[in-house]
């Protein structure tokens, strides 16, 4: 078993083909992520009417979301929702044909129902005529969801954001169900390429792991977590690394990007197993619907800690979503320079 080198955005974000030719399929790093963007339309786009409709949204998105940054608390969910929707019609423009002439629907609605406990969201049906963003956009992240209405607990999906998941486990006095990865490394075994990676547990978590389809040992040195798939040959292509990154999130990985890059995590919940994109996504959906529609009923649907713990989504998310969705759309690894997250 030969370890081999990580390229093409793996273990998070591979392709099977890129989007555009940025670097030699490494790690980017950016300073401007708005600038950067319009780089990426201007690469990406096959003719001049595209461009002009996909650098208006990219206008409007920057716009939304730098004033988002410096509103009030209560203020900053629909500016940055609507920053998210125009960055979302980028992508799946990108991603696919739909083009300035379609109708595009929000294709999401919220019911509080009075409490955050009892708050849903619905992704609604896909639809031909009509461009449906949530579902299109969440299909990006989560290929397996259904393209049918599914109605979904809001509560719910925010304990798998990784971001918060430490206050959320506090307010709500549950165990944290996250366990990280602390080390992983790819390796080349014959016809089989297999990832392989260090978690940070306790034996008796094993089956636990285990009952979520996870493939865990327990070795000398530590436990450890592994996938692997066939290759048709021996010497693996772009096409067997986006296969086994296909794998990995298919069977549940979550991550954040920081200043020294990306921390990854499995967990040992069955509920709300959503992509850490769409989850921030689909939840800041519903803290603009509030904001916009019964924003006289913030404090009485969250309590005193619930509203901290929305503070702490809208001061620490927003950029993870920005850099994230970036990375997927691209097919590599994106990191921001001079900061931290």
């Amino acid at each position: 078993m030969t370890e081999i080198e990580m390229k093409y955005g793996f273990p998070l974000f591979s392709k099977p083909s890129s989007l555009v030719s940025l670097g030699k399929n490494e790690k980017i790093v950016i300073s401007d992520i708005w600038a950067f963007w319009d780089y990426v339309i201007k690469k990406a786009s096959s003719d001049r009417k595209g461009e002009d409709f996909l650098r208006s949204l990219l206008e409007q998105a920057k716009h939304f979301y730098l004033t988002a940054e410096t509103s009030p608390v209560k203020s900053q969910p629909l500016l940055y929702y609507y920053s998210f929707l125009n960055i979302s019609k980028i992508i799946i423009n990108l991603s696919g044909t739909h083009g300035p002439r379609k109708m595009y629907m929000h294709g999401m609605h919220e019911n509080h129902n009075n409490k955050f406990i009892h708050s849903t969201i619905t992704k609604q049906n896909q639809k031909h005529q009509i461009v449906q963003v949530a579902h299109e956009i969440v299909s990006i992240f989560d290929p397996s969801i259904t393209v049918a209405d599914i109605t979904i607990n809001v509560r719910e999906i925010l304990n798998h954001c990784v971001g918060v998941h430490r206050a959320y486990s506090e307010i709500y006095n549950q165990t944290e169900v996250f366990y990280k990865l602390i080390s992983h490394k790819l390796y080349k075994n014959g016809k089989e390429l297999i990832f392989k990676a260090e978690i940070q547990c306790a034996a008796a978590d094993i089956a636990n792991l285990a009952a979520r389809g996870y493939s865990v040992t327990q070795e000398e040195t530590g436990i450890y977590y592994t996938v692997k798939i066939n290759m048709p040959t021996y010497t693996p292509t772009r096409k067997d690394y986006a296969a086994l990154s296909k794998e990995i999130q298919n069977k549940g990985i979550w991550y954040f990007i920081g200043s020294s890059g990306y921390t990854m995590y499995l967990s040992n919940s069955s509920v709300g197993r959503y992509s850490q994109e769409s989850i921030i996504y689909m939840v800041m959906f519903y803290l603009g619907s509030i904001t916009r529609y019964h924003p006289y009923m913030f404090d009485e649907i969250f309590s005193d800690k619930e509203q901290w713990l929305m503070s702490e989504f809208l001061n620490t998310q927003p950029k993870q979503f920005l850099y994230l969705a970036t990375a997927r759309v691209l097919g590599q690894s994106v990191l921001k320079a001079y900061a931290s997250f």
